[in-house]
């Protein structure tokens, strides 16, 4: 399978960003994806301990951004015998392995699900894998131990199980951004353009809202959130059903880690069941739903890049045609300005000559990928790949030029959106 390849990408982590990718799928690639999610499995640790799937149901077009470790939880089985009666069963966690996270990229997901209901078709996913993890409580809880008293009467024992937090379980992964919108399917054999914007520079803290009357529980316990902005082929995609289950429920760009909804929708506070006899059955430190996460850069530098993915992950490529791919670190971009789209797609629906975009952002790429014969030779002519030197003359960098595996042919017809976009 033809690929470019990049070992190790000289830029800085960063957490503002903005990517440019003109992509064409073939029905052929979306039924291998199809077949190979079928018989995928992610590693399994024991003890009900499962790794990260990676790239299980995506078609990958671009991956990047240093290994991520998870770790991986089991649980472990223990039995009380009940003065009056059968065993009672409680569990402990137990950390079992850890292995890498999926990395961040771009990509395109087939049949995702949804509220556990499967969704024929082609679907964006837009990945970002973080470095930290967030720091939570009151999501799980488990027995660590199981006691027998006699009720008021002397004749019958009531179980008593002492409970502690497990909530790290949640985040054994470090924290991640995850974009599959369902409002909208990615349609093969034509070419598509995605623009991608994000800032993920705000801390973000998710707390319980105890005896709620709103009617925006999750939206009113989500504190603080990030931004993600994008619009594919031309048009500027906002809310729920384009941002997926990131989506923060406050404003249309407004985001916020996978964990972090999580703890939003069990914002009802925890409560111990009562026996018979009015005692609770269940003692030990319970506590309302809550979340924080340190925002951190996207580890970016020293990690690899790859189009459809790197070199790492090269069993899940798929034939995917690409062109013209611009990555700006550290810039984001509001994709509702139209100024802003069409610093990447004119109103004729044809790619923007790169120096163009540069004119208009008053930025240059860090990576560029420009023209067939760059593509096909890897060359990056963006600022880590190109140096410009006085006079118009230009040196190439050569820890950041790209490296091509197998053959890249020239694809016809060029890059167009088949509908022309808005004037």
């Amino acid at each position: 399978m033809s690929y470019i390849n990049l070992p190790s990408v000289n830029l800085a982590d960063f957490a503002k960003g903005t990517i440019s990718i003109w992509f064409r799928l073939s029905q052929d690639s979306v039924e291998k994806a199809r077949k190979h999610n079928a018989s995928y499995r992610p590693p399994d640790f024991g003890d009900g301990a499962i790794g990260p799937s990676i790239f299980a149901a995506t078609i990958p077009m671009v991956t990047f951004g240093r290994k991520v470790m998870a770790n991986n939880y089991g649980f472990i089985p223990h039995q009380w015998t009940s003065p009056a009666g059968p065993h009672t069963t409680t569990f402990d966690s137990v950390q079992k392995s850890d292995s890498p996270a999926e990395p961040s990229h771009l990509g395109l997901v087939v049949d995702p699900v949804r509220g556990g209901l499967v969704n024929e078709g082609v679907y964006l996913r837009m990945y970002f894998q973080m470095r930290t993890q967030a720091q939570v409580q009151g999501l799980v809880t488990e027995a660590t131990n199981v006691y027998w008293e006699l009720d008021a009467s002397g004749r019958l024992y009531e179980q008593y199980q002492v409970v502690k937090d497990i909530s790290y379980i949640r985040t054994g992964t470090p924290e991640y951004f995850e974009i599959i919108p369902l409002g909208f399917q990615v349609s093969v054999d034509q070419w598509h353009h995605l623009l991608v914007s994000f800032d993920f520079s705000t801390s973000v803290d998710v707390v319980a809202l105890a005896n709620y009357t709103g009617d925006n529980p999750q939206g009113d316990a989500i504190k603080t959130v990030c931004k993600f902005w994008y619009a594919f082929d031309d048009h500027n995609k906002t809310g729920q059903n384009n941002m997926g289950d990131s989506w923060a429920y406050h404003g249309p760009n407004d985001v916020v880690p996978v964990t972090a909804l999580q703890a939003a929708y069990d914002y009802v506070p925890q409560s111990p069941p009562i026996s018979s006899t009015g005692k609770p059955l269940v003692t030990g430190e319970l506590y309302d739903p809550e979340y924080h996460w340190t925002a951190s850069p996207l580890p970016m530098n020293g990690g690899p890049m790859g189009f459809p993915a790197s070199a790492d992950y090269v069993d899940t490529i798929y034939h995917c045609e690409q062109g013209e791919f611009q990555f700006f670190a550290g810039l984001a971009l509001d994709t509702g300005v139209q100024k802003n789209r069409r610093a990447f797609v004119d109103d004729k629906g044809k790619p923007v000559d790169p120096a163009d975009t540069e004119k208009l952002l008053g930025k240059r790429p860090d990576i560029l990928l420009h023209t067939t014969a760059n593509w096909q030779a890897g060359t990056n002519t963006g600022a880590i790949g190109l140096l410009r030197l006085t006079e118009g003359a230009e040196a190439i960098i050569p820890s950041g030029q790209f490296t091509p595996k197998g053959r890249i042919d020239r694809y016809t017809p060029d890059p167009e959106l088949t509908e022309h976009p808005t004037a």
